[in-house]
């Protein structure tokens, strides 16, 4: 047997270990965050595939989950409903647009004689802008239809005969002014729909969240063990032979942690009021490393519901899961009245997946 003596050195030994092999992981990380290529992607989670900003300023929205996981809900949200509002706002410019450049286009055209040249120029411009598919960054897509209407505002102003269009040509210039505003905010908001800078010390990629939750996993197994080492020491109780149990909480419990952290994001249970996101999961990932034993018993329940739920469902047989899902999905599609082309999308790509199950679910009950 081991003596106090032995005991003590022994102990002591192992809780140096622990801070030799802390302090090594957390040069890693941090060398690993300093030495990470920024196009690898790695860094920073990309939200440009979650939403559509088209050229007369239209904000189209692809995946709303991505983006309140990036932002958290309660950010992305006030961002989100200035630009829907928005939107709103330019779909009713549009179609004021659109009627008062017919309504231009009369007028000019039922002049007799025109010295001006001008008909239809500006209307045609107003029409191309409108009709645009694709428009970068740097383009000022309604800079020529103003340019275009303020030389006709000129060159009509004082004559009497185009007082009708010199009165439909300022609003026009009015409705085009306020749409170049409109468009420059979207702008301005859509170049805020990322995680915050002042949040984005982790990795918040999925592939670098990934590797955030098994860093940071095992620091909260580390930090719990050398919490309980040292007090097991100073009190003069520390077993030897429990540095094995140690040593497989390093390895079991960021495993352990990553499964839970993706059962969370996925939505098999959640945390109550606590918000989960991105930039939440390495603190998470932390906790559950920390109390790693509570973590095999969560995972454990976890466990026993998934396969008692997977039992039941083999009992029931396909049908009544058929019969289920079909249920569910006709209520769906029934309480829900899409109100744009936007919105018709957005239901077409949340249907889609389950009406293939469901079809092919009642075509292999008929086989």
């Amino acid at each position: 047997m081991l003596n106090i003596s032995q005991t003590r050195k022994s102990g002591q030994t192992f809780v140096s270990s622990l801070i030799v092999f802390t302090l090594l992981w957390v040069a890693l990380y941090v060398g690993s965050h300093w030495l990470a290529d920024k196009g690898s992607g790695l860094l920073h989670i990309d939200l440009t595939d979650s939403y559509h900003l088209t050229p007369q300023g239209e904000f189209l929205i692809n995946d709303v989950l991505a983006i309140h996981w990036a932002m958290g809900e309660t950010n992305a949200e006030i961002i989100l409903k200035r630009l829907d509002e928005r939107t709103g706002k330019i779909r009713v410019l549009l179609e004021n647009l659109k009627t008062n450049s017919a309504r231009l286009q009369n007028s000019l055209e039922g002049q007799f004689e025109s010295p001006l040249g001008l008909e239809g120029s500006p209307v045609a411009i107003i029409n191309e802008a409108r009709s645009r598919a694709h428009c970068d960054d740097n383009c000022y897509l309604w800079d020529e239809a103003l340019i275009s209407i303020q030389s006709l505002i000129k060159d009509v102003s004082n004559i009497n005969s185009y007082s009708d269009t010199n009165d439909i040509a300022n609003q026009l210039l009015i409705t085009l002014s306020d749409l170049k505003q409109q468009i420059d905010a979207q702008k301005r908001d859509v170049k805020a729909l990322k995680p915050s800078s002042a949040r984005s010390f982790f990795w918040s990629s999925p592939t670098g969240s990934s590797i955030e939750v098994i860093f940071f996993a095992v620091f909260g197994v580390l930090a719990n063990l050398l919490v309980h080492s040292a007090e097991y020491l100073r009190k003069g109780n520390f077993k030897p032979s429990e540095r094995w149990v140690a040593y497989a909480k390093i390895v079991y419990g960021p495993i352990l942690a990553w499964i839970l952290v993706t059962a969370i994001a996925v939505g098999w249970f959640d945390l109550g009021e606590y918000e989960v996101g991105v930039l939440s999961l390495p603190l998470l990932a932390f906790i559950l490393g920390f109390y790693s034993r509570k973590t095999v018993a969560l995972f454990d329940r976890l466990g026993k519901k998934v396969l008692g739920e997977a039992e039941k469902s083999i009992e029931k047989g396909p049908a009544e899961i058929t019969a289920r899902r079909k249920a569910a999905l006709d209520k769906f599609m029934h309480s829900l009245r899409p109100r744009s082309p936007a919105e018709i999308k957005r239901t077409a790509f949340d249907l889609k997946d389950d009406i293939v199950k469901t079809i092919v679910m009642e075509k292999e009950l008929n086989k």
